[in-house]
């Protein structure tokens, strides 16, 4: 089928076989914008035959493209003369699937000999491969970028609720318009309804609404069995509902009430993705787009199960973390609730203070133990490490000290012993370690060490002092005899006993700190608690990288 005729066609000024045979579209358009000529390669990318395009305008020929933009452009170039160029998207009757194509647009102005506007010449060139491949570059590079940032910015803490936070914060909005993380409750029994707990939610401003209609980090709540979410855990696969009917998607929501909520917030498409780690599914990740957000595709979904993977392994250490740091702190209280006490005469006041949250329990303990013949003894210690095994090898050294005690030894055969016992045991874990035995009848103080810090001492009238201690190293370093050292202790003295973690910090020169600590305003006659709280107040600004332990005494008088 050969190019129309126009009026154009007839002018000698138009090179008519160039533009016939042209492999880019050329079209010529009236002054109403009204087509006068198209040749057959506009006609192929438009769908119609040439004829289909005569005298009509680009509204009733292309009507899948911005027609209001594409006028504008050439009702410029009649009025001003100036040619443009006009990238132009959308459909036509070439390609029946409706996807988007892409071309590119050059107009210019026709005039006869005399200056007479006649029209606008157009060339079309499609772009839609070159703009498909920048596209699928583009979805490359955000998925690379993500990825990258997915390693540095997840898992940054064993914090579980702060993980999820991470990933969610990742997700909103280069991915999605509300990113939710619930975990499956860890006391699950076997044939129990799932369970699940929020753990973080993002959303894009405009449906803050979501976290106060569909519940804030920490609620819980049970999905009904046809839900996408309970379909994800049970499946252990990716579930996608675009633009589902409302009879769909109340079967798929957590339950049905939510659908006119959803509509209302304008969300359209979901997508839940199972957080998997170490062999099971531990949560979910839910995505919802909402308003012009398009739908999820086989690209989101395969992104967002590579994220979840990644995020599963940070935030399942983090669950395993909460779990063993809690678990030794229970027992590390237990332990330290076991007290026994000192004589009458002698007054003590014992405090334990657990690290932040996001760090591990360690294996501090103090004690106070009343002795034959008025004596009392005092023993702090730190084992080395933290966790679980740490606090319970805690115990096992407290066990051995409290045995050693009443054999009517001093606090350097004490340790001396406890060294052989351990070498004995085969324990794998180094403490430090301070003993202190007090005499009120001979007014003093007996100290041994073991690669521990030395105690503050508190004499009424004379200030602070650390007392000094023989340089031996910790229990289990291998060294079976120990010295000690014996001071005077005045009625009324306090001494302070305490683990490193009251003066370490990241840093800081300890010198620095425990001259900080000889410096406070630390009254014997103060009650002795307010002593411990001072201590720890002033010293503990910055949140402690490890566990204190602080054991006051006074003899009274």
């Amino acid at each position: 089928m050969g190019p129309a005729d126009g009026r154009h066609a007839h002018d000698p000024g138009l090179p008519r076989k160039v533009m016939d045979g042209a492999v880019f579209g050329i079209a010529l358009l009236d002054t109403e914008l009204r087509y006068t000529y198209v040749n057959e390669a506009l006609a192929q990318l438009n769908g119609l035959p040439v004829e289909a395009h005569l005298g009509r305008g680009l509204g009733e020929v292309v009507p899948g493209i911005d027609v209001a933009a594409a006028e504008a452009e050439l009702r410029a170039v009649l009025a001003d003369g100036r040619p443009r160029h006009h990238t132009v998207e959308g459909t036509t009757a070439a390609d029946a699937s409706g996807e988007l194509r892409w071309w590119h647009n050059a107009y210019s102005r026709l005039e006869d000999a005399e200056g007479t506007v006649l029209g606008v010449i157009g060339m079309v060139l499609e772009i839609t491969e070159d703009r498909r491949i920048r596209q699928a570059l583009d979805r490359a590079r955000t998925r690379l970028t993500l990825l990258d940032e997915a390693a540095t910015s997840i898992g940054t803490t064993l914090d579980v609720q702060l993980t999820c936070k991470e990933l969610t914060r990742l997700l909103v909005p280069r991915i999605t318009d509300i990113a939710v993380v619930d975990v499956i409750e860890q006391d699950e029994r076997p044939g129990q309804e799932l369970r699940l707990r929020r753990l973080a939610m993002s959303t894009t401003p405009a449906l803050v609404k979501a976290g106060r209609w569909f519940g804030a980090p920490g609620a819980t709540h049970s999905p009904q069995p046809s839900s996408a979410a309970a379909r994800c855990v049970a499946e252990e696969r990716p579930v996608v509902s675009n633009s589902p009917a409302d009879e769909q998607m109340a079967l798929e929501a957590p339950d049905a009430d939510r659908v006119a909520r959803y509509r209302r917030l304008g969300i359209h498409s979901a997508l839940v993705v199972p957080l998997r780690a170490r062999g099971r599914v531990i949560g979910v990740v839910n995505l919802c787009r909402a308003g012009d957000s398009p739908p999820f595709t086989a690209e989101d979904v395969e992104l967002v199960g590579e994220l979840a993977r990644r995020a599963a392994n940070s935030i399942s250490n983090a669950q395993r973390f909460a779990h063993e740091h809690e678990t030794a702190l229970v027992l590390q209280r237990a332990l330290l609730s076991e007290r026994t006490r000192p004589h009458g005469d002698v007054e003590c006041a014992g405090r334990y203070l657990p690290a932040g949250k996001t760090a591990e329990v360690g294996g501090d303990w103090f004690d106070s133990m009343a002795l034959p013949g008025g004596r009392t003894l005092l023993v702090v210690g730190d084992v080395m490490g933290h966790g679980l095994e740490a606090a319970a090898t805690m115990g096992e050294y407290r066990s051995l000290m409290r045995a050693l005690a009443f054999q009517g030894w001093g606090p350097e055969k004490i340790l001396s012993e406890a060294q052989r016992t351990v070498e004995a045991l085969g324990l794998d874990r180094v403490a430090t370690c301070l003993v202190a035995e007090i005499d009120p009848e001979a007014g003093t103080v007996t100290l041994a060490g073991a690669g521990h810090l030395p105690p503050l001492l508190l004499r009424r009238g004379l200030g602070t002092q650390f007392a000094e201690l023989p340089g031996d190293p910790p229990l289990g370093a291998g060294v079976r005899h120990y010295g000690s050292t014996t001071l005077r202790l005045p009625p009324g003295s306090v001494l302070l006993l305490f683990t490193d973690g009251l003066v370490e910090r990241r840093g800081e020169d300890i010198e620095d700190s425990l001259e900080a600590l000889a410096a406070l305003d630390l009254d014997p006659d103060a009650p002795l608690e307010r002593l411990l709280d001072t201590a720890l107040s002033r010293l503990s600004a910055a949140p402690a990288e490890d566990d204190v332990a602080l054991l006051a005494a006074r003899l009274r008088g």
